[in-house]
């Protein structure tokens, strides 16, 4: 447990803002937004749930502690229903894929999500018990088979709208009873799944008109995001962002292109694992490979998405290089030599990456070292902000939510932006103001020279003499702005 302010990561903020909106009445609402719009862009499943804790333990920001540990609950029961579901049917022995699900569910960045306030854990019990109810179906027939479709369509329904990719996990649903010619079960599961979708896309179409252009790609569909992204989301860069976070985790830390070289054969062995997955376990399979099939293709960087799959990642390495090792008792002369050669290499390599890398992590305290970090910092704006301001007076700043929950003043982004592939680029600085004059923005909060506003605040400083007046400065440097309006 981080001592660690929420809202640090943005979307653990939003979804904390949003339970507790929910919580006190006042709907699924954006609160700390100018005007207090609906929210679109984030799924409202773990803010109810959040939202059904709030309302046990409402005293904030104690409660904090207690989204947290629902959060490391969830992992457990997560780790639990894999582990009695894939355990043996991957990795030979339940113990030993109790092990390396138990290891990926600890892993650095695994730990880093599950202690702030994100969705991963609950959008990973809801996507087991979805995949584990549609596998079940195999051996089911009559009411059995028509009770179990309908339990994985609705339990991937609720995927979707705990993490909009969920619709990765009714697409491996459907795939796997396609794939045993269960028409009519694929029939059946997709009918609550669909509901589901149908649900929140009404909503999302009913109410996008209430966000602000300038804000579109904070809290307005993905579907403005790809717009904006063009088709710059569709190139080799997408390959690499796939790989890179993994390779970073375990792959050793080798000179020039030998780590490179080394990621090859462990790649190769998930890329077959995947295959042997979908063989032994079809809806978790299928899942996985639309899951990443999505994300080579989402125009945002792949680190958090691929962290989020992690477990079933290393089941499908783990089932890589079972089949390695399988194909060399069936073969003769080298090719015995050479498959088992590529699968105890493979798992060599991983092990040799991985496991320095989590020692030196929990030594280090990497998983919370960020938010740790992040939170030290507005620990020192957040008093001047509760004393030097109104209530009525509106702040602009980096994680919004985070500012309103803690002081109480209404927040905006101080930082408007598009997607540009994978990256981002500012709407500039006279977007910048025209936005801040219609929230109603009276004060600026920059958090040192790397914040992403940073340049666009210098320009619009340049070009808007008079307009923002340095209140209060703090070593880093930080700065609080006055915004300063003509008549």
């Amino acid at each position: 447990m981080p001592h660690a302010l929420a809202g640090v990561f943005y979307d653990d903020g939003v979804y904390l803002a949003l339970a507790k909106s929910l919580a006190e009445g006042h709907g699924y609402r954006l609160l700390y937004l100018p005007g207090a719009p609906v929210s679109i862009h984030y799924p409202p499943l773990y803010p109810l749930f959040l939202a059904g804790l709030w309302k046990l333990a409402p005293a904030f920001p104690a409660n904090v502690q207690v989204f947290r540990a629902a959060n490391a609950v969830l992992m457990g029961v997560f780790v639990a229903l894999a582990t009695a579901y894939l355990g043996e049917r991957v990795a030979g022995r339940r113990s030993l894929g109790a092990l390396l699900i138990a290891a990926s569910a600890t892993a650095i960045p695994m730990v880093a999500v599950a202690t702030v306030l994100f969705a991963e854990p609950l959008f990973l019990v809801l996507a087991a018990l979805a995949c584990w109810a549609a596998d079940a179906t195999r051996d089911a027939d009559g009411t059995r088979e028509t009770s179990l479709a309908l339990a994985a369509g609705a339990l991937a329904g609720l995927a979707i709208l705990t993490r909009t990719i969920g619709v990765a996990v009714a697409a491996g649903v459907v795939l796997a009873l396609l794939a045993r010619r269960k028409v009519r079960a694929a029939v059946l599961a997709v009918l609550p799944a669909g509901l589901c979708a149908a649900g929140w896309l009404a909503w999302v179409a009913t109410h996008r008109s209430a966000v602000d252009p300038a804000t579109a790609a904070n809290y307005g569909t993905y579907g403005d995001l790809m717009t904006q992204s063009g088709l710059g989301w569709l190139s080799f860069r997408s390959l690499l962002d796939l790989s890179r976070p993994l390779g970073a985790m375990t792959v050793p830390l080798l000179p020039g292109g030998l780590g490179a070289l080394a990621a090859v054969l462990p790649l190769a062995l998930l890329v077959a694992g995947l295959v042997e997955l979908a063989r032994r376990a079809p809806a978790t399979g299928y899942m996985l490979a639309t899951y990443l099939l999505i994300v080579a293709v989402w125009p945002y960087p792949a680190d958090r998405f691929l962290v989020a799959v992690l477990p079933w990642l290393a089941l499908a390495f783990s089932a890589g290089v079972r089949a390695s090792l399988a194909r060399a008792g069936r073969a003769t002369g080298w090719r015995r030599g050479a498959h088992r050669s590529l699968g105890l290499a493979g798992a060599t390599i991983v092990c040799a990456g991985f496991v320095p890398y989590q020692l030196r992590g929990f030594l280090r305290g990497w998983a919370t070292a960020e938010q740790r970090g992040i939170s030290a910092t507005f620990e020192r704006v957040l008093p001047w902000i509760r004393e030097a301001t109104d209530s009525s007076d509106v702040i602009a700043g980096e994680d919004e939510a985070l500012l309103w929950l803690y002081t109480g003043r209404r927040a905006v982004p101080s930082y408007v932006w598009r997607s540009r592939g994978r990256s981002s680029e500012s709407l500039g600085a006279d977007s910048l103001r025209a936005y801040f004059d219609r929230s109603g923005v009276t004060h600026v909060i920059l958090t040192g020279p790397g914040s992403d506003a940073a340049p666009t605040l210098d320009a619009m400083l340049a070009r808007y003499p008079g307009y923002l007046n340095p209140v209060q400065v703090w070593s880093g440097p930080m700065i609080a702005f006055r915004v300063a309006r003509a008549p």
